[in-house]
């Protein structure tokens, strides 16, 4: 059964939904003032694997994943730029889009801040008519001493309850926060019963979340940095409008590093995804993302970078000897030596949903996939197993379902390009049988410029994508 690491309670649970065989996510998207970075990557396929493998195992998944696009930091990036704050949001919202498309995460709903005053006015509203929130100089503040189980998801005493913001007097407590900002000049600013002003970053979350998913959401995400104020806060404000518990598994993704470090502005260590996905390519970094189990921090450097790409292509090889034997390969009755080889691929793919099984261990669950391509390599390719390379090749697949790191190899026009290409070497062989070999040689170079390198051996020849 399906276990999940709890932040709120910091065990191990069981997986059960609201609904059978429905998952309402929401995780928490980016403030567009800059580049996104790999931090950010690594949380949002985090969370891309995981709705990807509820989606395999038959729960209908909808996934919210806001984006931040009114905020302080907008704010003060726009004014050091000379642009207005909504030229810098959309800027960065579209780069933003643009790198969480090429590492294919699937969002159901992208809602922004800034088309979502409305509701968020009528949330701060609900609060204050609740008596969890009191106006003071045209701003709202959530009163804190109100909700009685601050403090439980992130496990900080109540003397260090810090929420980062500027200190003023109006504030009944310190650690009270802001769920509307009143005005001040230069800044953007929307009518409200309080007066001018704009939302703070807190309420943003809960008003969408509850727009889009309802009171009662499955799982709520981010990275380990929003448990606290963020998370806690909206916790807080969300339960004292609904009065009931409204998410059921808080998950959070762990830091990255760079040199045993946390990635930071101040440090200057900040590696723009953009750049990463440049020189990497987005397939290297998916692989890369989630060859650590996303509650363990994860470390960057070129070296562990380049392992990923080898690795990955190790598993593509594996893939295109499948598609050979399959395509090639006679129909015999099965030896007992192939029984023995089919027994280890179903092994080797029932440990790769037992890693997935647990809190979703997608490190555990790569190891188990280079255990079914060691047998491809060591048994498989040496024999004539059709059922087991059919076998085989769809535990590959359903890794792909989750790790989406090969979608080349299994796009719906593969049996079709995979049958062109290898007429087209069937004819190389042809020719170096009789000793053509400038004709040979030029359709391995062309095959080479689409991107297809042949591979020569004893055995014949095989290929792959580069």
């Amino acid at each position: 059964m399906l276990r999940v690491f709890n932040t709120l309670g910091r065990r191990i649970d069981s997986f059960i939904p609201n609904e059978p065989h429905s998952v309402r996510m929401y995780v928490c998207g980016p403030t567009v003032y800059d580049e996104v970075h790999i931090g950010h990557g690594r949380t949002f396929v985090s969370f891309d694997a995981i709705s990807r493998y509820l989606r395999l195992k038959g729960f209908n998944v909808i996934r919210v994943q806001n984006i931040t696009d009114i905020d302080d930091k907008i704010i003060n990036k726009a004014k050091s730029v000379g642009k207005s704050w909504n030229e810098v949001s959309e800027y960065y919202t579209k780069s933003y889009l643009e790198m969480i498309n090429l590492l294919k995460v699937k969002i159901d709903i992208h809602p922004k801040v800034s088309s979502h005053i409305k509701e968020i006015i009528d949330f701060v509203q609900g609060l204050i008519d609740r008596g969890h929130a009191y106006v003071a100089n045209g701003s709202v503040y959530f009163d804190v001493d109100t909700y009685p189980k601050y403090g439980e998801l992130s496990n900080i005493r109540k003397e260090e309850w810090d929420q980062g913001e500027e200190i003023v007097k109006e504030k009944k407590n310190p650690y009270d926060f802001a769920l509307w900002k009143a005005y001040k000049p230069g800044e953007p600013f929307w009518d409200s019963p309080w007066g001018k002003g704009r939302p703070g970053w807190h309420i943003e979350c809960s008003t969408m979340s509850t727009r889009y998913l309802g009171t009662k959401i499955d799982i709520h995400g981010g990275g380990i940095d929003l448990v606290f104020p963020h998370h806690e806060n909206e916790r807080a404000q969300t339960e004292s409008i609904t009065n009931d518990t409204w998410v059921k598994y808080w998950m959070h993704v762990a830091f990255l590093t760079i040199k045993k470090e946390k990635m930071s502005k101040s440090k200057g260590n900040i590696i723009p995804l953009k750049e990463a996905i440049a020189k990497y390519g987005p397939s290297t970094l998916r692989y890369w993302f989630l060859s650590s189990h996303y509650r363990n921090p994860i470390e960057y450097s070129d070296d562990v970078l380049e392992q990923s790409a080898k690795s990955l292509q190790r598993l593509k090889d594996a893939v295109s000897i499948l598609r050979k034997i399959i395509l090639e390969g006679p129909q015999h009755y099965a030896k007992e030596s192939e029984i023995k080889t089919q027994a280890e691929i179903f092994g080797a793919i029932l440990n790769f949903d037992n890693a997935m099984e647990d809190d979703f261990n997608t490190a555990n669950a790569l190891t188990a996939i280079h255990e079914l391509a060691s047998i491809v390599f060591t048994k498989l390719q040496y024999s004539q197993d059709v059922l087991g390379a059919i076998m085989a090749l769809d535990g590959f697949r359903k890794f792909n379902d989750v790790f989406a790191v090969m979608d080349e190899e299994f796009s719906s026009e593969m049996d079709r390009i995979s049958s062109i290409i290898n007429s087209v070497i069937e004819i190389r062989n042809y020719l170096r049988e009789r000793q053509m070999y400038e004709l040979s040689d030029k359709i391995r170079e062309s095959l080479m410029k689409a991107g297809i390198k042949v591979l020569d051996s004893k055995e014949g020849s095989t290929w792959r994508f580069q």
